[in-house]
């Protein structure tokens, strides 16, 4: 079904987040920012809990502070600081991202990144355990699933695991998510939870180590040539704001009993993915539209990083539960992220241009959460 127009999405997002308090850990994170941006012109109140990493992430926290939110420096390996945020506020929505988020940073620290990502999912679910907001959206990743590279997409249900340091401690705490959702159902607890599984997500301000899209920005920016390091591989790109956008589509159903608790959703998008060369290639003709100058593709592999070469994700589960539809594809994803380099190369304050990009997204994905549902229902 067409998804309608969505000028009654903003209203009704209003509607449902306007003074709901909410605690968003890695909140000045990069998707966590994102989602913390939607929030706040939203009209929710939010606390952020993030660890001061550097000056990026403390750049974020200051600009963010200036649009409403209340930010705590912890690590969420810290137990006892999580229970005293929580108990200090009675939270409606817990959204968790705080995470060691890189495939290569495990295999320089694995012990910080299983401390971190399974640890610090310990930590968080046992604060809402003592706590109970009314709900928790935990957030992990796709390479939380063993990966055997077989063509097809992978569901909610099949086998967790993984080599790397990174993609075992998102399966660790998947397994973890799992046992505290049984903990709350036998305990009574209130809190209704449910675990999400992002694909790659891609945005402006992204500014990680060894990831494509900062990378290819960099080199773009710097009039260097873009190098690649396997051009082939397949990977399930989407936009921040889309997952934005479907966190608080799912948030929303938590909240109004329409999820069952202690689900998990992949959030995908739809058809087989894209490969490197593709999403590339894709920036440089959004670079290229905006009159500036072409640049030299080079295919440099980095022997030390082990990569897959295929992974792709099935979104149908939460576009079917949650009528979450992705509204970037490819190339318009990366048009924006363009638009927001240029923006900022240009003068403009980077999370200025995040805000514009937000409140104009907000303004046109949509209609309200239930209409969505119940449009699906009737289908």
């Amino acid at each position: 079904m067409a998804d309608p127009g969505l000028n009654g999405r903003s209203r009704a997002f209003a509607d449902t987040w306007r003074g709901r308090r909410v605690l968003v850990t890695g909140y000045s994170g990069f998707v966590g920012s994102w989602l913390t941006t939607a929030l706040l012109q939203l009209g929710a109140d939010v606390i952020g809990f993030s660890a001061d990493e550097d000056a990026c992430t403390r750049a974020r926290a200051a600009d963010l502070a200036a649009l409403g939110a209340k930010g705590v420096v912890g690590d969420v390996r810290d137990i006892e600081a999580l229970h005293g945020v929580m108990a200090a506020h009675s939270f409606d929505v817990v959204f968790h991202l705080a995470a060691q988020p890189l495939v290569s940073s495990g295999l320089i620290d694995p012990q910080l990144t299983f401390s971190t990502n399974i640890g610090g999912s310990v930590n968080v679910l046992d604060a809402v355990r003592r706590c109970g907001p009314s709900a928790l959206v935990h957030v992990t990743s796709d390479k939380c699933y063993r990966n055997r590279e077989w063509p097809w997409p992978y569901r909610e249900v099949d086998e967790l695991g993984g080599g790397c340091p990174y993609s075992v401690s998102k399966a660790g705490a998947e397994l973890v998510f799992e046992s505290y959702a049984a903990l709350f159902r036998a305990a009574g607890n209130p809190t209704r939870a449910a675990s999400v599984r992002f694909g790659n997500i891609i945005g402006g301000g992204d500014q990680s180590a060894n990831r494509l899209v900062p990378d290819l920005v960099a080199a773009l920016t710097a009039g260097e040539p873009v190098r690649l390091r396997r051009p082939a591989a397949i990977r399930p790109w989407q936009h921040v704001l889309d997952v934005v956008r479907g966190l608080l589509l799912l948030a929303d159903a938590l909240v109004d009993g329409s999820v069952t608790p202690g689900e998990v959703f992949n959030f995908a998008p739809p058809g087989d993915g894209a490969s490197v060369q593709e999403l590339a290639q894709a920036l440089i003709t959004a670079w290229a539209d905006s009159g500036r100058p072409p640049t030299e593709v080079i295919t440099e592999p980095v022997a030390h990083l082990a990569e897959d070469e295929l992974l792709r994700l099935d979104g149908r589960k939460a576009a079917a539960a949650l009528g979450w539809r992705h509204h970037f594809n490819l190339e318009r994803a990366a048009a924006e992220i363009i638009a927001w380099q240029l923006r900022v190369l240009q003068g403009a304050d980077p999370h200025a241009v995040t805000a514009h990009q937000v409140q104009a997204f907000l303004g046109t994905t949509g209609p309200t959460p239930q209409d969505e549902r119940q449009a699906d229902s009737d289908s």
